[in-house]
């Protein structure tokens, strides 16, 4: 099967789509509790940019617990010349992201991981796309590893602890899986990761963190 054709066929039938409606969902747990979870039901509509969500969340982290439910509509408008003075901007600072050695790294990171997908068909004519961190190059481990591990410089000390605490990763592994109908629609896909923790206690804890996107067909 050709994985390649197989994405972009996924993505130009998403594109194509005037309406996308689905739910997603993150839990995390530490150590076989669960301290954090949100359920965001969506519909995105890609012709007038309107969009509506319906978020659940809750937060059980060191004592506090916290349960949030909220229902939002906005649309998305076009950013216009701020998009391109962005662009313009980053341009000029070119020099300061890395440079040509810089960019043919994130280049062979994205390629190493598209070499590693697999795309299995399935008995109910379903395809499953896969990739499998146990099965990556050693030199992509170590990049996702290093991704996992910067917790000093992920966020400033007036920012969420919760969110510092899980940017400190030690060791882990993840999966993804996308289910693909025989149209070519995403019907679910499924992230998950598992990993060690360390605080500044030098306490070691179990951290289990699951992504699930499932879209309405």
């Amino acid at each position: 099967m050709n994985k390649l054709k197989l994405l972009y066929d996924v993505v130009k039938t998403l594109r194509d789509k005037e309406v996308i409606n689905g739910v997603a969902t993150v839990e995390v747990q530490k150590d076989q509790g669960r301290i954090f979870y949100v359920k965001n039901q969506f519909q995105k509509n890609l012709v007038t940019m309107k969009n509506t969500a319906t978020i659940t969340s809750e937060i059980d982290y060191e004592g506090k617990k916290v349960k949030h439910q909220s229902t939002t509509e906005f649309t998305n408008l076009c950013p216009g010349n701020g998009t391109r003075h962005k662009l313009f901007k980053h341009m000029h600072h070119a020099g300061k992201c890395g440079g040509l050695k810089a960019r043919l790294t994130k280049l062979a990171f994205v390629l190493g991981l598209l070499n590693n997908i697999k795309a299995e068909e399935q008995e109910d004519k379903t395809i499953l796309v896969t990739l499998e961190m146990t099965e990556l190059p050693e030199d992509i481990k170590t990049v996702i590893q290093e991704k996992m591990s910067h917790a000093e410089s992920c966020h400033t000390q007036d920012q969420c602890c919760f969110m510092r605490e899980l940017c400190c990763i030690e060791k882990g592994k993840f999966s993804f899986a996308m289910s693909v109908n025989k149209n070519y629609e995403i019907e679910k896909i499924v992230i998950a990761f598992d990993g060690l923790q360390q605080n500044a206690d030098n306490e070691q804890h179990a951290l289990d963190i699951v992504a699930e996107l499932q879209l309405t067909i």
